[in-house]
């Protein structure tokens, strides 16, 4: 994981999220995530949980994937910029979801739709892109961030984040790595 906690600030921008996990036969299972929240990131080196939140119908294999062994990879990606990241952990675990969590996971949905208002989609279909069941049954999985990848499409896509991995820090190709 990067020293700093920086890249987290893309977290708190309009964001499409992805959440992922696997089973034993390392079979992946994905779903949409309508919100997030970093709890505990006061600094560098301080412990954190990042919380997504998913309606529990649509991501039920996801879910008994990440009950089964932990594993978890979160994708978030600004809607404007398409700049991404993927996060990954190995502590994963599946939460109520609290009343902290509705707050977020309410002004996630604004402040996304807003944006892609903005980028000229109609109010309709932005808002109808997060859009859920009135009492939709959400859960929270919750993960301690383990290791961070650049996904932005493009050179660097798949580089993890503080590790020395570009021509520049390595002294050699992409391709030339092992």
């Amino acid at each position: 994981m990067p020293a700093d906690h920086t890249y987290l600030a893309l977290l708190a921008r309009p964001i499409a999220i992805s959440v992922a996990g696997r089973d034993a036969e390392l079979r992946p299972s994905v779903a949409h995530a309508y919100g997030c929240r970093v709890v505990g990131a006061a600094g560098p080196g301080q412990p954190m949980k990042i919380r997504v939140f998913v309606l529990r119908d649509e991501a039920r294999r996801v879910l008994a994937d990440i009950a089964a062994n932990g594993e978890v990879a979160t994708v978030y990606s600004d809607v404007r910029s398409f700049r991404s990241l993927q996060i990954k952990g190995h502590d994963a675990v599946i939460d109520a979801f609290d009343a902290e969590d509705a707050v977020a996971r309410t002004a996630h949905h604004r402040l996304t739709a807003d944006e892609l208002v903005a980028l000229g989609y109609a109010a309709p279909l932005a808002h109808g892109y997060f859009s859920t069941p009135k009492h939709g049954d959400f859960v929270t999985v919750s993960f301690s961030p383990q290791d961070v990848f650049q996904q932005t499409p493009g050179p660097g896509a798949g580089d993890k984040l503080g590790v020395a991995t570009d021509a520049k820090a390595t002294g050699r190709k992409k391709a030339d790595r092992p």
